[in-house]
């Protein structure tokens, strides 16, 4: 029901299909046997958590056939400990979360169906499964201000997911948020090349009375250096590489990629 989700409105007619627990759950049978090279899963169902009953269902199965092979998928920030207990007992390594927004009025703007106290809530369940979570920001929706911006940006902090991203909004064509920028006339461009980034990030189009694309884009990145180089989070991480060892490799790895992004000078607004 998200007025920006891409796929639901265009392709699959606001259904979830879903095959069927055991199909799947062959699947990683099928690559544990035939691709042994195989390191991790991800499953890229839009919201694997969207039925709670179908996620348990999956969870006991591949508990039941003794899978090995790590998995991360997309979830709501909604899930319970008890699914979240069976997930990681399954396999789980880490949920992909989009949390959007800090603030209630834009996360009921754009039809989220969640509350700021169930992601909190979320979040400390998390850490109790011993599941890691991605968390997603996404900014420039209807109702945004500089200062519900900086409250996003606190409540990431707040949250301290273990990886976060913020990114502008991005209004797909056939989407609700789409239509409703094309109908304030908010729509910088049309010409495609121009909705990433050189640096082939999300690029901003959506213009505000309020907030330029120049300001939101600088916001974001202002808010990865800000979230990334804190000293919270990087005890935060230097814990974690001493609990998993295996962390500390895609840890190296991901600093090297992402280093002229997060060490660049950052513009404020």
């Amino acid at each position: 029901q998200c007025t920006y989700c891409l796929y639901p409105q265009t392709l699959n007619g606001r259904t979830y299909r879903t095959m069927s627990v055991e199909q799947v759950a062959e699947e990683f049978a099928f690559i544990a046997r035939e691709l042994p090279q195989v390191r991790e899963v991800f499953i890229e169902d839009d919201t694997l958590t969207l039925h709670r009953k179908r996620t348990q269902a999956l969870c006991r199965e591949l508990i039941r056939r003794g899978n090995k092979i790590p998995w991360t998928a997309n979830a709501r920030a909604d899930v319970d400990l008890e699914t979240l207990e069976l997930m990681k007992a399954a396999g789980c390594r880490l949920l992909c979360v989009g949390v959007e927004s800090g603030v209630q009025e834009i996360l009921d703007n754009v039809k989220k169906g969640i509350q700021i106290d169930q992601i909190r809530q979320f979040f400390r369940d998390t850490k109790k499964a011993d599941i890691m979570v991605h968390g997603c920001f996404m900014v420039g929706n209807q109702g945004e201000t500089r200062e519900t911006l900086e409250k996003t940006l606190e409540f990431a902090k707040e949250l301290n997911p273990d990886t976060a991203q913020f990114f502008p909004l991005m209004i797909y064509p056939g989407t609700e948020s789409y239509a409703w920028a094309k109908e304030k006339n908010f729509i910088a461009t049309e010409d495609f090349s121009q909705w990433v980034t050189q640096e082939g990030l999300h690029n901003s189009v959506v213009r505000r009375d309020n907030l330029s694309n120049e300001e939101l884009v600088a916001f974001c990145n202002r808010a990865r250096q800000e979230f990334y180089l804190r000293p919270r989070y990087l005890w935060y991480k230097a814990k974690q590489v001493l609990r998993r060892p295996a962390e500390a490799k895609r840890l190296v790895k991901s600093f090297g990629t992402f280093a002229r992004f997060l060490l660049r000078p950052a513009e404020r607004i």
